[in-house]
């Protein structure tokens, strides 16, 4: 996961907060930072598009202030006091702001339930990236000064499952907390990973039941759509790039994740049980799983598939032993979104480190480079196969 704690408020970029409800209600806020120098103080509504200015006052020698203005929804917005600044939702019509000048983010605000649950995730979320930058610089210090790998190799691991911990921790918190504007500002700094496109969509399917009628709610889905398609037309990633990785339910209704696979070789391949030229190519993927299967190769079947029955009749008749994921969402599968996949079948071999080594092997191809990369993890010396090419795929309407 990715750390900037430069962009930590990036989500104005995310969220479209401009008044257009019929019933507005005046607000105030009253703020009080101890410590803090006379100065200039301004309230901004954070938008989809732009900041709008809502306004500005002048604090006394003891930090205080007072600032109003029109809302028509819980939003999110940010306070700004000379270099520094906040965030806050602005969820009531008396709300009063407490916090110290050396620790500005660290208030409470009374009235603003949302506003104290926005500032307790900011600090759990601040205070978990910093120890994971700590365990990066920590990595890269050890590998620099040529420190033994299985050290290095340990302090990479142990920042990997920080990561996760904190995922899962965004995730929770974006799933449960009752403030839209503070779901979206948590959801959204997932929403630019790419291993995290199959949570995104799912959160934004289910805000139209927590938030019903929520303007809101409407425009973050439409953003997780625009992101999909930029995805799809991007083709994907590239040989030689990281494959992202992704979770979803196997047949037995098992989370797999394209994790658990790291240290072999694994062909993650797309196809459907609808898609004749799939089913003519899954002889030539049945023959390579079974001659490279005990040489450090798997398969992972991520199927484009409507109907659970039929899927699974498939992968019973064609004899497709390996693992099998899917979204059941046909051509809408966040995971084929995520690979760029416009045809089936469409297949991905990556590396044990997790590197994309090549794509779209069809026929005889998957074997024969099969044999080359595993012959050179081996030193051993490749046997020739032959197998004929099959029919072409089919694309996405």
């Amino acid at each position: 996961m990715k750390i900037n704690f430069h962009n930590i408020i990036c989500f104005v970029a995310l969220l479209g907060l401009a008044s257009c409800q019929e019933h507005e209600r005046y607000f105030s806020l009253e703020g009080s930072v101890k410590g803090m120098p006379e100065q200039k103080v301004v309230l901004e509504e954070l938008g989809f598009n732009d900041v709008k200015l809502v306004d500005s006052a002048h604090s006394d020698k003891n930090g205080t202030f007072a600032l109003k203005g029109i809302y028509t929804e819980p939003a999110l917005y940010r306070v700004r006091l000379g270099d520094q600044e906040l965030l806050m939702v602005i969820d009531g019509e008396k709300i009063k702001l407490h916090s110290s000048w050396d620790n500005l983010s660290n208030y409470t605000a009374i009235g603003s339930p949302a506003s104290n649950s926005l500032t307790g995730f900011m600090k759990h979320y601040i205070d978990a990236s910093k120890n994971m930058l700590a365990l990066q610089m920590a990595a890269d210090s050890l590998a620099a000064a040529g420190a033994p790998d299985s050290l290095v190799a340990m302090v990479r691991s142990d920042l990997e499952q920080q990561a996760g911990v904190l995922k899962t921790y965004i995730k929770k918190f974006s799933d449960t907390t009752k403030s839209l504007p503070v779901a979206l500002f948590a959801a959204s700094r997932l929403l630019n990973d790419d291993a995290e496109i199959e949570y995104i969509k799912s959160f934004a399917a289910g805000l139209s039941k927590r938030f019903p009628d929520n303007r809101l709610s409407g425009e973050f889905r439409e953003k997780v759509k625009e992101k999909l398609a930029v995805a799809m037309k991007s083709g994907g990633p590239m040989v030689g790039s990281v494959a992202p990785d992704f979770t979803l339910n196997s047949i037995e209704g098992k989370s797999i994740s394209l994790r658990d696979f790291r240290g072999k070789y694994v062909l993650v391949d797309f196809w459907a049980s609808w898609c004749p030229p799939c089913r003519a190519e899954n002889p030539n993927v049945v023959a390579a799983y079974n001659r490279f299967k005990e040489e450090n190769f798997t398969i992972l079947g991520v199927s484009l598939d409507e109907n659970a029955d039929k899927w699974k009749e498939a992968v019973n008749k064609d004899g497709l032993i390996w693992d099998h994921v899917s979204d059941l969402q046909g051509w809408e599968s966040a995971v084929a979104a995520l690979y760029g996949v416009q045809s089936i079948p469409a297949n991905f071999l990556i590396d044990p480190s997790g590197k994309i080594v090549a794509v779209n092997l069809r026929g005889d191809g998957l074997e024969k480079i099969l044999q080359s990369k595993l012959a050179a993890a081996t030193g051993g010396a490749a046997e020739p196969v032959a197998r004929k090419n099959t029919s072409p795929a089919i694309s996405k309407q």
